[in-house]
């Protein structure tokens, strides 16, 4: 209990001082870099926040400083390094500065070349900036060091697809589910993959294997898995799934929208408005919101299906 009480205080104390406190005592040698690197990344957000980015990066750039003239570095002083690099380096992101960023990261590459997050965050930079030739090489390079990060393969996978590398879009795919089978999202677009690309391959094992996956699902997943369940014709299991969904997350308001959808495919209309009015109350009838949620909406059931939702909406917004 002790030790416990010990470090608590230390880490109430490490909260209380500024960035440049928090530096001096790196650069002193006071404390390791790993006791305060939490503290440090929030204080440059705090700093980011205020509109302070500039003093933020003078004052990063002591550590920097600290650990490039440090003789005999060891690993971890490498990866402290590197870390300070990236921190620099999401700050000029902050500020839009994306060609610089891009030289930061490639220097906390270059310091801790077994790193991948230098290569995520390089990926961002070159996307801003239209380069999608090299932030495609960059989330490549991620995932050779890190293949179980699943947000950025499905990323990767995308911006194939975009360049019209569909043979490399379908790999990048299975390989994601042969790490993790249970990944609706890679499901999902290998089945659009094929159903776009390779219209001869039969999906239905791929389809009945996406809608039996039982799990937490997160608001996409719940999308991707109720548009599935009606390209089945599961309709009414699809509503189950949504009624037990909406126990969990009765705040969810995507919610509304996908039961309306289901309602409206067995002509239950009335109750569809119903679920319509929900949704717009959930949304404190907002439009942009409203819209934000049917794009998100139109992005897995396509345009001709938010259309339908979106009219009767409009209708809806206007008696409610």
């Amino acid at each position: 209990m002790a030790v416990i009480a010990k470090k608590a205080k230390k880490k109430a104390a490490h909260e209380r001082l500024t960035l440049s406190q928090l530096c001096d005592r790196v650069t002193s040698m006071a404390v390791p870099f790993e006791d305060v690197a939490e503290f440090l990344e929030n204080s440059t957000y705090e700093l980011c926040v205020d509109g302070k980015c500039k003093s933020a990066i003078q004052q990063l750039s002591r550590v920097t400083s600290f650990f490039e003239t440090m003789e005999n570095k060891n690993e971890e002083n490498c990866r402290d390094l590197a870390d300070t690099y990236i921190l620099i380096g999401e700050v000029n992101q902050y500020v839009g500065a994306f060609k610089e960023s891009i030289e930061w990261f490639k220097k906390a590459a270059v310091v801790f070349d077994r790193y991948a997050m230098p290569f995520h965050n390089l990926a961002t930079s070159y996307l801003e900036l239209g380069d999608t030739k090299n932030a495609v090489k960059s989330l490549e390079q991620e995932i050779a060091l890190e293949p179980g990060n699943y947000f950025s393969c499905l990323r990767l996978a995308d911006l194939y697809e975009q360049q019209g590398e569909y043979k490399k879009e379908e790999e990048c795919l299975e390989n994601l589910l042969a790490r993790n089978p249970d990944n609706i999202q890679a499901l999902h677009k290998l089945i659009t993959h094929y159903e776009n690309q390779q219209p001869g391959v039969d999906i239905k094992l791929l389809r009945r294997r996406l809608v039996v996956i039982d799990k937490n699902f997160n608001e996409i997943e719940m999308v991707i898995r109720t548009y599935h369940l009606c390209t089945e014709g599961l309709y009414d299991k699809a509503l189950r799934f949504l009624d037990d969904e909406s126990e969990k997350n009765p705040a969810m308001t995507m919610l509304y929208l996908l039961k309306a959808y289901v309602l409206g495919q067995i002509h239950e209309f009335s109750k569809k408005r119903r679920q319509l009015s929900e949704f717009k109350q959930h949304c404190q009838g907002k439009a942009e919101y409203m819209k934000n949620r049917l794009d998100e909406f139109e992005h897995i059931f396509g345009k001709k299906a938010m259309s339908r939702l979106g009219k009767i909406l409009v209708v809806t917004n206007a008696n409610v």
